[in-house]
């Protein structure tokens, strides 16, 4: 009797077992936390955007409770994480994290057992330990940017400014890719050494706008009618440098050299008002703007990717197979192209 009872509770448990996938230990939804930055510039805030709206169609099911929690900066996400770790608010984590900073508090999260899928900024100690970590195609972004230079007639030794973004994986990836085509295209080490870099933009209209604006201030007026290359790292610091052309803060002399220049412009993400300007709609009218460059072109970088971070730690939940080195395929936008490309952020047309 012993026996058939103990085989019956066997058996019950096991089915609960199978019933409960899908569901945490304490049988309610599992707990999915989206870690992101806020709203800091256009591509985090679409990011951001894309991250709720996904959120909600999971969890409207029932099975999961998806959570996107922002943060102002990396000791807030840090913060986030550890608090996350300590008191197992969710089972599994999707995180952008804010930079490299993050990197102790990754290892954390890897040793604390918990799943996390990483998005876009990844964090290459834990990589291995990730379910995946998603990303548009980083060194694509970098190796386009220099084909299209490279099409175009830039040469070995030619002069290169790069307006980066921060000190996360992405701006090297970014470089990483440029300077791989250069080399394969006989550009030396040396060469490659020499490329002109700014500070930081931290990927801000503003700080572009103004690094670009210094740039010119500091430097003679045959210096910027050779640096006929320009690539920035994203959308927004493009924007940035149109805005400050489009004022009265640089020099008319300054400014016609930078025109004399030729300045072929390689920039990226998918940033609507980038393709307002391409199609030569824009509100504020950058026609002359754009006339006075030889070359403007973005390279994708769809923030919707967030959804395939998210799709990800689904299916591995639900125990299916996922990339672990998940990257999305990029391509290269410009005036004759961009009717085929959907951006996002505000529509700023006229």
């Amino acid at each position: 009797m012993k026996k058939t009872l103990a085989i019956i509770l066997a058996v019950i448990m096991i089915a609960a077992v199978f019933a409960g996938c899908g569901k945490s230990a304490s049988g309610g939804a599992v707990k999915v936390a989206v870690l992101v930055p806020n709203a800091d510039h256009g591509w985090t805030g679409a990011v951001m955007t894309y991250a709720q709206e996904h959120a909600k169609e999971i969890s409207a099911g029932g099975k999961y409770n998806v959570t996107v929690i922002t943060s102002t900066d990396a000791t807030n996400q840090i913060q986030q994480v550890e608090d996350l770790i300590a008191n197992k608010t969710a089972t599994h984590v999707v995180i952008l994290p804010q930079d490299n900073s993050l990197e102790a508090t990754m290892k954390k999260l890897a040793a604390s057992g918990i799943p996390f899928t990483m998005f876009d900024r990844v964090i290459d100690s834990v990589a291995d330990s990730a379910v995946a970590a998603v990303k548009g195609d980083n060194n694509g972004i970098g190796a386009e940017t220099a084909k299209r230079f490279i099409e175009k007639g830039m040469k070995p030794g030619d002069k290169i400014l790069i307006i980066p973004g921060d000190n996360s994986s992405v701006p090297t990836m970014r470089n990483d890719g440029f300077f791989a085509v250069l080399k394969e295209n006989g550009w030396s080490d040396d060469q490659i050494a020499a490329i002109e870099s700014t500070d930081y933009t931290g990927w801000s209209r503003a700080k572009g706008h103004e690094l670009f604006v210094n740039w010119l201030d500091s430097n003679t007026v045959d210096t910027i009618k050779n640096t006929k290359w320009i690539f920035t790292h994203d959308d927004e610091i493009a924007m940035g440098m149109l805005e400050a052309l489009k004022s009265d803060e640089i020099s008319a002399e300054k400014k016609q050299a930078f025109y004399d220049a030729g300045v072929h412009l390689g920039t990226s993400s998918g940033l609507n008002e980038i393709y307002s300007v391409l199609k030569g709609i824009h509100q504020k009218d950058y026609t002359a703007e754009v006339a006075g460059l030889a070359d403007l072109f973005s390279v994708t970088y769809d923030p919707a990717m967030i959804k395939i971070a998210i799709d990800d730690m689904i299916t591995s939940i639900e125990g299916g197979t996922v990339p672990k080195d998940h990257v999305i395929p990029v391509s290269v936008v410009d005036a004759s192209n961009v009717d085929q490309f959907q951006g996002f952020g505000d529509a700023v047309s006229k």
